[in-house]
């Protein structure tokens, strides 16, 4: 009943959701794709599907993948997401060899024509993307469904909670969640998941395949990562700040989208010299005392040489970006109050004093002059970054043992 009730709204709001796509830029991009997208040209067999929505969760699905590989016979993957950004990040990345898609809409045909055109193994979904077409498809077709990195946030669980008996239908089609947390693990019991299929075991972004322990050398520069709209006015009056006491300190601005750059560069501009990234890397030069950074796919390796890191979409409202990237090289991190995507990773941190919460701009000040002004804090914060990324590097291995033992099991392996 909940299938027919399902599609039929799908069917009702499609054309005016294909109106609201085809006027936005980013949707509009690849709104043929993920209508009538279909894998059949190229000939996938047994291979494991893994989709992750966006930049953030791609890492996971890109580690995941790498982990699952020295244990499967089969070396085929697929992996989609739903924004063009990663979507082309990931195509630059794996040329030919692994295929990449923009998830298809979650229509039935949409969805069959899709899963029609190769033969799946599983499919892995990162972190919480509940699509009820593409799960019910996926088991129709003896497909496993697995959630790795399963989370369920604050809002999300109210609005679930509302319709619980409907999602009762789509979580009994899912074969395995790997949850972050015992917290989040309940959360989806109390959504009427089976406890049984439900396997607590960490967090899957404290994994990334670094050279921890090489020696890295700190660049004299602070890098204000993943800045959304609303923050950007904070981030100019901290940095103007720091700019008339720390006369000799750089400072990477990378915005969470890059539509916004032209607005960052603006303000900066009329009072600093600035310098786009991709211009600098092809000039070799350091010229610019802000460096905004217009590319996609290079916050990691800025963060690796940066000397602290604030990681933003945390001074506002948004829920927070991935707060670890900085500790994977043991450069201290700030971030604001509004991490609740990130919650459990914030509450470790601070326990640990691997980073710093802040909850204003001028707060955000203070902690950046403090730890310029002390190096043997610096030092100590990315010593307990680094603690923490080693003390969980055990949750992938574990992840691949618990998606291997399901799939050795399953009629479709």
């Amino acid at each position: 009943m909940w299938k027919i009730i399902y599609n039929i709204v799908t069917i009702i709001l499609f054309p005016f959701f294909a109106v609201f796509s085809l006027s936005n830029k980013k949707i509009r991009k690849t709104f043929a794709e993920r209508l009538w997208g279909t894998t059949k040209t190229m000939h996938l067999h047994d291979a494991i599907w893994i989709h992750a929505a966006s930049i953030g969760e791609t890492v996971i699905a890109e580690n995941l993948m790498r982990s699952m590989k020295h244990h499967l016979q089969t070396q085929q993957f697929i992996i989609t997401t739903n924004t063009y950004y990663a979507r082309d990040m990931l195509w630059r990345k794996f040329k030919n060899s692994v295929p990449v898609y923009s998830l298809p809409f979650d229509l039935l045909w949409s969805i069959k024509k899709f899963i029609n055109g190769s033969h799946f193994k599983a499919l892995i979904l990162v972190e919480t993307e509940l699509w009820p077409n593409l799960i019910w498809q996926a088991k129709s077709h003896h497909i496993p469904v697995i959630i790795v990195n399963g989370r369920i946030s604050d809002k999300t669980l109210h609005t679930y909670q509302t319709i619980s008996c409907f999602m009762k239908s789509v979580f009994s089609n899912i074969d395995l969640i790997l949850a972050q947390s015992d917290d989040h693990a309940m959360r989806f019991i109390s959504l009427g998941m089976n406890p049984e299929r439900i396997k607590s075991i960490g967090n899957l972004k404290y994994f990334r395949e670094i050279e921890y322990d090489k020696p890295l050398r700190k660049n004299n520069f602070i890098t204000f990562g993943s800045i959304r709209e609303k923050e950007i006015d904070q981030i100019f009056s901290v940095i103007k700040n720091l700019k008339q006491t720390c006369t000799d300190v750089s400072y990477f601005i990378a915005p969470r989208e890059l539509h916004i750059i032209n607005t960052i560069e603006k303000l900066f501009s009329s009072h600093f010299t600035t310098i786009r990234y991709s211009a600098r890397r092809q000039q070799h030069e350091d010229e610019g005392d802000i460096v905004i950074v217009d590319t996609v796919g290079d916050l990691l390796d800025i963060y690796r040489y940066s000397k602290i890191a604030f990681v933003g979409g945390s001074l506002a409202p948004y829920g927070g970006q991935n707060i670890l990237e900085p500790l994977f090289f043991g450069t201290p991190v700030i971030f604001g109050p509004y991490v609740e995507n990130f919650k459990d990773i914030a509450e470790t941190i601070i326990q640990n004093k691997a980073g710093i919460m802040v909850h204003n701009s001028d707060e955000l000040f203070e902690q950046i002059q403090t730890l310029l002004n002390n190096d043997t804090m610096r030092e100590q914060m990315g010593k307990e970054g680094l603690a923490i990324i080693k003390h969980q590097s055990e949750v992938m291995k574990t992840a691949v043992e618990h998606i291997m033992e399901l799939l050795a099991r399953s009629p479709a392996s």
